[in-house]
């Protein structure tokens, strides 16, 4: 059964062809496995959809040390069923005491109605501050009060839109990248797209500063994938943290290069764009009139570029799962020829492609991009859905159980755009969907993402059909961002928009 609602929420897909998630507009505005075989061989209608690939969930939960070899290993196979089939459940290891919350009123009383009581861990905080310094990743308290404050404006739904055609450029630059691959060849999707994940940091520049191509490609590899051991309450001297150390220093060897761009975009007779740094250099708190200092712009400008790349995650999986989803291809296909006719989507298009939003929900359902990291500690003792939460437990919401939890989904594990029409969306609660977080530290750059995903899509559907592999086994994994632990083999197929082939 789907959980029972006494009040219906509107939720992620705000009216018909809504396109960013009520909790990011509310917090964003001012102020505040199997493959296809040679089935292929057959007519398109034939072939069945096959289920999305999963690892498999322990009976029993883990103790303590299970926990910790599995997490190591994969973080996804260490869920049991209880928790995809409880709301509220503790457990109880030797690091204290940890609950799991996928109840939707817990999740806002956590994220929302009580965010303070819930800070992020130090933990986490401490591994992300050597890449990324100040910024929003690992600031708390009033810092990170302050840097919301002014960065929300500079990446609401109002400001990004005007990135549109630049972000259209972008993704045709990948499909002309793509054309050139040899009819037949097998590549690894994720590493084709890395391509954009690397380019899609230039929203941030208009310049053709030759020392900027490398400062992106840096910024691609900031947060670092940690270890469990990281996580510890150990001592910062010990030897592990060299590699962090590095990370720190690595992001530092571009200052020089930022203070440039930033001393440019402030000078009143600049004559380039108005791109995102431009933006963060002149935004301004509206109380205060403050703005950020260099070292902070420096800080939140390579965490912006660090967050993207776990952003646009979800596009690899988009592929995998039309491709094992014929229908679903086909419906995509068929909106693109209709509302696009082969052009590059324009900002005024974004509200029509209903179906690729709906497809790009459902595949964040399955493959959320952070899928186990809403990790917070309770400051003080709580009560939470009527259970009580003790100073300093470890509270845990993770979009990988939630996005499949039995009482909130039909049919969890199946792959189903549909839920994201706008009647389903109504009957359910906004806090049972949370690709990006909710509440107050919702991703700061969700609008950005979500359009520039959509476009991405709309631009590569029309030119090609991605097949996978024959034989190749799909396996989600994860430990921070979720990733194909073998990645995913696709050969691609030329697609004339249109054509309805």
């Amino acid at each position: 059964m789907l959980y029972p609602r006494a009040v219906r929420e509107r939720g992620w897909f705000a009216r018909c062809g809504g396109w960013v998630s009520v909790g990011a507009a509310e917090f964003l505005r001012e102020p505040g496995t199997a493959a296809m075989t040679a089935a292929e061989e057959l007519p398109r209608q034939t072939l069945l959809p096959t289920p999305p690939s999963r690892p498999v969930r322990p009976a029993r939960p883990l103790s303590s040390l299970q926990l910790f070899r599995a997490v190591q290993s994969n973080s996804l196979a260490a869920w049991d069923d209880e928790l995809f089939d409880e709301l509220f459940v503790e457990r109880r290891f030797i690091w204290g005491r940890f609950f799991v919350i996928s109840d939707p009123d817990g999740i806002r009383r956590v994220l929302q109605d009580n965010y303070d009581n819930y800070p992020r861990l130090g933990a986490i905080r401490r591994v992300f501050e050597f890449g990324s310094g100040t910024g929003m990743l690992c600031a708390e308290g009033e810092t990170w009060r302050r840097h919301r404050r002014l960065i929300n404006p500079t990446l609401d739904h109002r400001a990004v839109v005007a990135d549109a055609p630049m972000l259209a450029r972008m993704a045709e630059e990948l499909a002309r990248h793509l054309a050139r691959v040899p009819a037949g060849e097998a590549i690894d999707i994720g590493q084709a797209f890395t391509h954009l994940i690397t380019v899609s940091t230039r929203h941030a520049f208009t310049t053709d500063d030759p020392e900027i191509e490398p400062m992106l490609d840096r910024m691609g590899h900031f947060p670092l994938e940690p270890s469990l051991l990281h996580f510890l309450p150990l001592p910062r001297w010990l030897p592990y943290f060299k590699r962090y150390r590095t990370s720190r220093a690595e992001a530092q060897r571009f200052d020089p290069v930022l203070d440039r761009l930033i001393a440019e975009r402030r000078d009143a007779a600049y004559p380039g764009a108005k791109d995102l740094l431009w933006r963060l250099v002149h935004a301004r708190d509206r109380a205060t009139g403050e703005s950020l200092s260099d070292a902070e712009l420096r800080d939140e400008t390579v965490t912006l570029g660090a967050t993207s790349s776990t952003t646009l995650r979800p596009l690899t999986w988009v592929w995998y799962l039309l491709a094992t989803h014929p229908s679903a291809e086909e419906k995509l296909h068929a909106e693109l020829d209709q509302v696009l006719g082969g052009r590059a989507p324009t900002a005024e298009d974004l509200p029509r492609l209903v179906t690729v939003r709906q497809v790009l929900d459902e595949t964040m359902r399955l493959y959320p991009p952070l899928p186990v990291m809403i990790l917070r500690r309770a400051a003080a003792a709580d009560v939470v859905c009527g259970r009580r939460i003790p100073k300093r437990s470890i509270v845990a919401i993770m979009p990988w159980v939630l996005h499949r939890h039995n009482k909130l989904w039909r049919d969890p594990d199946r792959f189903d755009p549909g839920r994201f029409s706008p009647e389903q969306v109504a009957a359910r609660s906004r806090y049972s969907y949370l690709p990006f977080s909710i509440g107050p530290h919702v991703c700061v750059g969700a609008s950005l993402a979500v359009m520039q995903l959509v476009i991405a899509v709309a631009v590569l559907a029309q030119r090609f059909r991605f097949r996978l592999v024959p034989g190749h086994h799909v396996e989600p994994t994860a430990w921070i961002n979720l990733r194909p632990s073998r990645g995913i083999r696709m050969t691609l197929e030329p697609r004339a928009a249109g054509s309805g082939s």
